[in-house]
């Protein structure tokens, strides 16, 4: 693959999946509200979802840079875990204790649109021009800006070159599918004295296997239930089945007490994005690459990660805070975090550094050829409701795999049940 690919633009991306492995933050107090000291500065806290030393270590680097580019204002990053975060930032919404910005996760934009607390930014100097093709999008709901998005990527499949020369099995190829996957994987496995010491595959995320096959949650409009679709119904039993009768990937028993299978070699390929790659080119023993994810019916398309960041309606620094999501979304900050986050950039000007970034496998530009294609897809709809919606679905397909179920049946059920609940189609 070419290194000088150009052009790089980015089309419709979510999911709420799984990106935030490489986003990172810290802890803050929750009671220091947005104020200025006795000089007159202004603090501005923005609540984020990682908090690991070095995560946080490298955040504030941008934000120091933010700061010396407008004296007297501060940034803090208040902390609060992914798994509460929505809850946690509509409680301080209520009480008063609003942040001045806010991390979004995809899957939830629509309920904080829907709650009246971010800030309609539509009337704002937004700098378009800036953007790569349909990342402003992102940030919509009903045609107004509620969020500019700082960075955007996808998955692909990582794989370990050793494991596959010692199989025998052919390096995998950017137009490959889901039977080359399968067929591939299964060559991959190794079983010894009746126990599986090999795995082809580490985990195939649902929501994957969902874009993948052209199925969903969910329409994009909110309007229709589509889970039980054949699509989505095929989409299911093929993880399903990875686990339960092909046995290339592991149960949750035998997941048990392990992490890492890919990079502690027991497993072949591993589903990895660039927020994975300073971990595995630290850690790997063995020689690895990436590739897109195999085509389902959809073709080789991917769920897309990204980063939503708003601003909290009742801020008392409208002007401090659009500030400093200009420098996060467009501005300085999106030529520092590719060097120090490793987070993908969203602006023109930064469209060829994909390549170049820290860690980048040999395969890197078959991700900027993905995006630049606009093969992502946004998989979460922007409704209120879409988050709830996604909680009851989820652990029906958890138990699928974990029971072996009849994904058509379960689907069905459990697709009436929503119906029912919300109104929908």
């Amino acid at each position: 693959m070419s290194k000088n690919k150009k052009g790089l633009s980015i089309l419709l991306l979510t999911f709420i999946f799984a990106l935030s492995a490489f986003l990172a933050g810290c802890s803050g107090s929750d009671s220091e509200k947005s104020s200025g000291d006795a000089k007159g500065d202004v603090t501005l806290r923005i609540l984020v979802w990682n908090n690991n030393p070095e995560g946080t270590k490298l955040e504030n680097e941008i934000f120091q840079a933010f700061e010396k580019e407008n004296p007297g204002v501060k940034v803090k990053m208040v902390y609060a875990p992914y798994d509460k975060f929505n809850d946690k930032f509509l409680t301080m919404s209520a009480g008063g204790d609003q942040p001045d910005l806010v991390w979004i996760q995809p899957a939830a934009f629509g309920q904080f649109v829907g709650k009246g607390v971010l800030m309609d930014l539509s009337d704002k100097d937004i700098k378009k021009d800036e953007y790569m093709p349909n990342v402003l999008e992102l940030g919509q709901v009903d045609s107004k800006q509620y969020a500019l998005i700082r960075d955007a990527s996808t998955f692909q499949m990582g794989y370990n070159k050793d494991m596959f020369d010692a199989a025998g099995v052919p390096y995998p190829t950017d137009e490959w599918t889901w039977d080359d996957f399968l067929a591939a994987a299964k060559k991959l496995t190794k079983v010894e004295g009746g126990k599986t010491v090999q795995f082809g595959m580490e985990n195939y995320y649902t929501g994957e296997l969902l874009v993948q096959n052209g199925g969903s949650f969910v329409s994009q409009d909110g309007k229709k239930v589509t889970i039980d679709s054949p699509e989505s119904i095929e989409a299911v039993q093929f993880g399903s089945d990875l686990i339960n009768k092909h046995k290339v990937q592991p149960t949750s028993a035998q997941s048990q007490g392990m992490s890492n299978l890919f990079l502690s070699g027991k497993a072949a390929m591993k589903l990895m994005g660039p927020w994975d790659w300073a971990d595995t080119a630290k850690n790997a023993t063995f020689k690895w690459d990436i590739v897109p994810m195999p085509a389902g019916k959809a073709g080789n398309v991917s769920a897309a990660a990204y980063l939503p960041i708003g601003i909290g309606k009742g801020t008392k620094h409208p002007e401090e805070a659009f500030k400093l999501l200009e420098f996060l979304s467009s501005g300085k900050g999106q030529d520092l975090q590719i060097d120090t986050i490793s987070a993908v950039p969203v602006v023109k000007r930064n469209a060829e550094k994909i390549v170049d970034m820290k860690n980048a496998p040999e395969n890197a530009d078959s991700l900027a050829t993905l995006l630049q294609e606009g093969k992502t897809v946004m998989n979460a709809p922007y409704t209120p409701e879409y988050a709830e919606i996604q909680s009851k679905i989820q652990p029906v397909i958890d138990n699928i795999n974990l029971k072996n179920l009849d994904a058509e049946k379960e689907l069905k059920k459990v697709a009436d049940q929503i119906r029912k609940e919300y109104g929908l189609e």
